[in-house]
């Protein structure tokens, strides 16, 4: 007997039957604008997700991934975050063990993993729901607990923070252009790091199709050369109504920078009547310290990181190596 489902790639007009499965499963709704953002406006310019189309009720399942552009160690590579994976629950026993979603993933590894152009180098993404059935089926590999850091807001507001004379911060809509500058400079800072130039910074954040985020530049007075960039959002996440300083490019020896972008984000805290400031930098960062030194704590979650390789870097590379934020992830 003819199996009524097949797994195959994404094509256009999928997103329809994407969409109503999603909102089926998922809490919060999402909206075709936010789809059409996530997946088919994304600077990498590929869709990489893997479908279950049953022959009568239409796709019932998808894995699905979201490309980004990624430099490692020297290379302008391609990697994915694994987000949005849905069966519907009168499918999830369909064919053979260990059942639909597990097969799907395999479809997606097969089609969008490796090491040709184009393909993800690796995957990587949050699974709480699904992290035993992803690590004993689908190779996810935890590398890297989220530990946060936090700044309580006491009553009055976070006091002014001692900045220099040199330097001055913007709230801009838009990432200026010289961020490519900014970011060429810092790019190979570590070995592993999304893309941080302005296409991506403005497609992730001006652009954002489901949340509206704060973009600061700091500039030197003088020469209005870019120093750095942070960006800051409230959420729920963590805390209910904290701020968050969601994304960074600034030098990690650039303290007056630093110091300038943190007073900016405090400011905005301040001014949204937010209970906490949290960000998030690898624990083996010099900014893990260094934010702490400013006055922040450290604040442990059940969240971790993982990922799936498709070349030989193994799990040490990743968790020594990898620059991320808040923002690398579809959470804030």
């Amino acid at each position: 007997m003819a199996d009524p489902i097949t797994i195959r790639a994404y094509r256009p007009g999928d997103e329809h039957g994407l969409l109503t499965g999603y909102n089926a499963v998922f809490p919060k709704p999402r909206s075709l604008a936010h789809w059409n953002w996530q997946f088919r406006d994304n600077p990498v310019g590929a869709v990489h997700i893997a479908v279950a189309e049953h022959e009568e009720h239409g796709i019932v399942g998808a894995y699905t991934s979201m490309p980004v552009r990624v430099r490692m160690e020297g290379e302008d590579l391609v990697a994915a975050q694994g987000l949005d994976m849905w069966v519907l629950p009168e499918h999830r026993r369909h064919g053979a063990r260990p059942g639909l979603f597990v097969h799907i993933g395999w479809k997606m590894y097969e089609l969008f993993g490796g090491t040709q152009p184009g393909q993800a180098r690796f995957h990587y993404g949050w699974p709480i729901p699904n992290w035993r059935i992803g690590q004993k089926y689908l190779r996810y590999e935890n590398i890297r607990d989220w530990d946060f850091l936090f700044r309580a807001v006491p009553p009055g507001g976070i006091p002014p923070r001692a900045t220099s004379a040199e330097l001055e911060t913007r709230r801009v809509r838009r990432v200026s252009q010289d961020a490519d500058g900014l970011w060429d400079r810092l790019k190979d800072e570590s070995q592993l790091a999304i893309v941080r130039d302005a296409r991506y910074l403005n497609w992730r954040y001006a652009d954002a199709a489901h949340t509206s985020y704060e973009i600061v530049e700091c500039r030197e007075r003088a020469s209005g050369a870019l120093r750095g960039v942070a960006v800051w959002t409230k959420s729920d996440f963590l805390f209910p109504g904290a701020g968050q300083l969601v994304d960074w490019l600034c030098p990690v020896d650039d303290d007056a920078a630093m110091t300038s972008l943190v007073a900016e984000c405090e400011r905005i805290t301040n001014e949204r009547g937010c209970p906490v400031l949290a960000t998030l930098f690898p624990q083996m960062n010099p900014r893990f310290l260094k934010f702490q030194a400013m006055g922040f704590m450290v604040y442990g979650t059940t969240y971790f990181l993982v990922v799936i390789p498709f070349d030989n870097r193994g799990t040490l590379f990743y968790r020594e190596q990898w620059f991320h934020t808040s923002g690398d992830s579809d959470l804030v």
